[in-house]
């Protein structure tokens, strides 16, 4: 009987030791053809970009998914991120999918075959014992849940075994849509599986926080069932231009991130 209890806790430490925590996020940047659409012109990438990076700096995810972004923007935030960091932290890209060096990237690729005007890249990283895989989607509303399917369809393929997979990114619909339904049957949201959470909007604001106070999410990170999600957040960092002598709160961009701190 001592032995078989001994056993027991020789094997939970060694989970326990493996067991890696993670904080993953995703952000949807906004183009900088996308912002002339919006506000009163003054929502600038040059001037968002600094904040933007700031922002992340100070929050030091280990992998961010970035949607709606120009090579350039990813590059920029990218160059940002690493700006004054020597010997703290440093930043590499894989497709769109942000990683520190907390992280050791093994391999990358893309999906193929997803409607048009959507995309996913994906990542194989490390982190210490632990390798996970990262999909990073841009899905369009119209082809959603095509391109779901066409998702869960190439991921079973791929035979990752019980390796912890994210999903983050823009799902191009809402939680009350079939496509979220059918990601969320394999990948839970980490909304709904976090033990706290932080957000009080929806993911949308269109860089008007005070007018779009909408609840539904567009943004997400889905986590395979054998993560556990321990926190859940929604970053609300604004900045300040001063306009005719007043100050006006901006947004870094027309959504919000969204960020999980989970145990894999």
């Amino acid at each position: 009987m001592k032995r078989s209890i001994t056993s027991v806790i020789i094997i939970l430490m060694a989970a326990c030791a493996f067991a890696q925590d993670l904080y993953i996020g995703s952000f949807y940047v906004t183009t900088t053809d996308e912002e002339k659409l919006y506000g009163d012109g003054k929502n600038r990438w040059t001037t968002r970009k600094s904040h933007i990076c700031n922002m992340f700096k100070y929050e030091k995810p280990d992998v961010l998914g970035l949607q709606s972004a120009t090579e350039s923007q990813l590059t920029s935030i990218k160059t940002g991120m690493n700006s004054g960091m020597t010997g703290l932290a440093s930043y590499n890209l894989a497709g769109g999918i942000l990683y520190n060096n907390t992280c050791q990237l093994d391999t990358c690729g893309t999906i193929d075959g997803l409607p048009d005007s959507c995309t996913c890249s994906w990542a194989k990283l490390r982190k210490e014992e632990t390798d996970f895989y990262v999909f990073n989607i841009y899905f369009t509303p119209d082809s959603a849940q095509q391109a779901v399917n066409h998702l869960r369809t190439s991921i079973t393929a791929m035979e990752l075994g019980n390796a912890p997979i994210f999903i983050v990114g823009y799902l191009g619909v809402n939680e009350t849509k079939t496509a979220y339904t059918r990601i969320t049957g394999r990948y839970p949201d980490s909304y709904i599986k976090a033990t706290y959470k932080s957000a009080e909007y929806g993911t949308v604001n269109n860089f008007d926080l005070e007018n779009n106070h909408g609840s539904n999410r567009y943004d997400f990170v889905f986590v395979s069932k054998n993560i556990t999600v321990k926190a859940y957040g929604q970053l609300q960092s604004a900045y300040f231009s001063s306009d005719s002598g007043a100050y006006t709160r901006r947004l870094p961009s027309t959504h919000f991130p969204v960020m999980a701190k989970v145990k894999m």
